[in-house]
Order: C-alpha cells, then sequence, then structure tokens
C-alpha cells in the first residue's frame, strides 16, 4: 500500500510540474524529485506547497482594462523552419514581401463620424462625455496647460500600446492570417507600426521619444494595463523629463448589422482614418485627482485637428476608467482607425496626427 501510495503522489508532482512549465514558473524539480524518494508525509506537503504555486501564478488581476476588449489567444508568428538543405536568403540582399492579397475592404461599411447637437462641443470640439462631471470645452481650452510638454535634449515624450497586438483589416501586402480578430504579433502590421511612424515624425522635428512595442496583451490579455503601468513607470524612472504619454490603439466598431466599421476622414484626395483622444478620470474610483491637466492636453490635440480638417477627428471621449493616465499630465490615449482600415489608412492618419501633435507640443 505504502508503494502504491508513494507512486501516485510522484505522478501528482509530474502533472504540477508539467502545470508549472507551461505557465513558465521556474520549480524546484530537483529538490521535488529527491523528496519524492523520501517521507511521504514530506511529499504530501511538497504536492500542496507547489499547488499552491500553481494556483498563485495562474490568478491575474484586471486593472483598467478598456470595457470593449475582447479575449483571445494571438495566432504564433514563429515562422515554420526551413526545409532540409534549403538555402536562406540574406536579409541584407533580398527584400522579402509578406503575401498579396487583393483588397477586401469594399465590403465593409464606411462611416465618417461627427458630432452632433446632443453632444456638448466648442469651435467644432465636440466632447462625449460618458461621466457627470461638468466640463467647460471653451474655458478648459483659455486655460494654462500647467506642464511644459517641449523639453530639450532629453526624451519628453513616451509612445507605448497597453494592446500592442491590435491589427487592421489585412489588404494588399498589409496581409495576415486574421484568426485571432484582428490581432497579430507582426510588428511591421499591428499596431506598434503606427506608433514607430509617429515616433519617427517626432524625432524629425526635433521631439525626443521613447517608444516602446513591448506587448502588454500577449501572450494573456488579462491584465495588459497593469503591465503597460509597469512599463511607464520604468521608462519614467529612466526619464523623468517625459510629460507626455501617448498609449496608441485602433478601436473597434460593431453596426447594428453585426459588421466592423471602417472610419474615413472625408478629406479630398487623402484616404485616412480618422483619430480619436481618450481621456480618462477618476469617475470608477481610481486615483487620478490630475485628470483635468490630461484633459486640457488633448483638448489643444483636438482643436487643432479640428483647425486641419473638420473630420480628421471623431469627438473626444471622457471614460470613467483611469487608463493609466495618472502618471503624467500629458497621458491621452490615442485611438487610430478601426479595425476595419487598412495599415496604410492607420499610416496616413497617424503620420497626420503627428504632425499637428508636433505643433501643440512645440507651440508652433
Amino acid at each position: 500500500m505504502r508503494i502504491w501510495k508513494r507512486i501516485a503522489l510522484i505522478l501528482a508532482l509530474a502533472l504540477l510540474f508539467r502545470g508549472l512549465v507551461a505557465l513558465g514558473v521556474d520549480a524546484a524539480l530537483e529538490g521535488l524529485i529527491q523528496t519524492a524518494m523520501g517521507d511521504e508525509t514530506v511529499v504530501e506537503a511538497a504536492v500542496l506547497s507547489q499547488s499552491s504555486l500553481l494556483t498563485a501564478s495562474a490568478s491575474v488581476v484586471i486593472e483598467d482594462e478598456a470595457p470593449d476588449t475582447l479575449l483571445y489567444e494571438p495566432a504564433s508568428s514563429t515562422p515554420d523552419a526551413p526545409e532540409e538543405g534549403a538555402v536562406a536568403s540574406a536579409p541584407d540582399l533580398v527584400e522579402v514581401l509578406p503575401i498579396y492579397r487583393p483588397s477586401s475592404i469594399d465590403r465593409l461599411p464606411t462611416m465618417t463620424f461627427r458630432g452632433d447637437e446632443r453632444t456638448p462641443s466648442s469651435e467644432g470640439v465636440y466632447l462625449r462625455n460618458s461621466t457627470t462631471y461638468a466640463v467647460d470645452i471653451e474655458a478648459m481650452l483659455q486655460e494654462p496647460l500647467g506642464f511644459n510638454p517641449r523639453g530639450g535634449e532629453v526624451p519628453t515624450v513616451l509612445i507605448l500600446h497597453t494592446h500592442g497586438t491590435e491589427s487592421f483589416e489585412p489588404d494588399g501586402y498589409d496581409w495576415y492570417d486574421n484568426v485571432d480578430n484582428y490581432r497579430t504579433t507582426d510588428r511591421n502590421l499591428n499596431i506598434t507600426r503606427v506608433g514607430r511612424e509617429i515616433a519617427a515624425i517626432f524625432e524629425a522635428r526635433g521631439i525626443r521619444v521613447i517608444h516602446s512595442e513591448e506587448f502588454h496583451d500577449y501572450p494573456a490579455f488579462r491584465g495588459s494595463y497593469g503591465r503597460s503601468l509597469l512599463t511607464a513607470e520604468h521608462y519614467l524612472t529612466m526619464y523623468p523629463e517625459i510629460q507626455v504619454i501617448f498609449d496608441i490603439h485602433r478601436d473597434a466598431i460593431i453596426n447594428a448589422s453585426g459588421q466592423y466599421v471602417r472610419t474615413m476622414a472625408a478629406i479630398e484626395g487623402i484616404e485616412s482614418a480618422q483619430i480619436m483622444l481618450v481621456v480618462g478620470t477618476d469617475h470608477a474610483g481610481l486615483y487620478h485627482p490630475g485628470w483635468r491637466d490630461n484633459l486640457r492636453f488633448a483638448l489643444r490635440l483636438q482643436a487643432a485637428m479640428v483647425e486641419y480638417h473638420p473630420t480628421f477627428a471623431r469627438p473626444m471621449s471622457l471614460r470613467e476608467e483611469r487608463f493609466n493616465a495618472h502618471v503624467r499630465p500629458g497621458a491621452v490615449l490615442v485611438e487610430v482607425g478601426t479595425c476595419a482600415n487598412t495599415l496604410q489608412e492607420a499610416l496616413t492618419a497617424s503620420r497626420i496626427f503627428a504632425e499637428i501633435a508636433a505643433d501643440v507640443i512645440l507651440g508652433t
């Protein structure tokens, strides 16, 4: 009976270790095996200990998660291994283009979102307020920012992506196997590519930028905002002069027919997605006493986009959630298009936005 009990306990240990490896937990396997060869009461204690570790490792705390997000498991982007004897192409000599697929965007509904008489506005600056806080748009546009975003020789802008795998409608050479609801780990096709474009224009305009392309939503989606907060705090410790944080996303809009909607700015000769700014608050109870600083900065960005073209920006969104915006006075969440837009439409929008935002940051 003793032998069967010991065998059962050893099998339990093996299963637990397999689970720990799957979660990336470095268990002391060698010690467990040695323990398993000893007294079974010690083995039982070891099993209980490792079971607790497994349970703790599997639990995730969700903080500030966007309400319209979806759970998913992105497909692996690891390419298949080459066949034996195959000769690899030199990456510095041969340009390898992604797979080309004909455009599929014609089947998707297109809309240009604008404010209306039900949305508070001032000079075309519309604000959709999801809180109970009163906001005087005109007065806030006249108030000083309360911080200097211009900076100098050190980084003053941080660009990151809480949901870095967000991507767009596969189209032409910007094609990927869309099996995970418009998400991919290919950084040339997802939202980090859009952030790279914005960062490059900022740098060309003399604005020093830190751009993090780290995924906070992969391999686990839950807890994305908690992980992106750690990234932001890391860079703020390294570069305390940072005053502006842009968390770059793409939106997802579904119409009454259940179709994803493509947003387009009605600019003659330019096929651009629309931009939407999202400002967080403390309305949901999380600490964020300086949310009005975020709002003042976002209102200036919105006013500048409206001045560029009245349809380039969708109405701003003031939300109950905090979205990690409490860490800096110039923290704003930026939605570039939707999943129904193509990457090229999003890149066009990102270039326009970057030039406008650079003007606001530089005070020009």
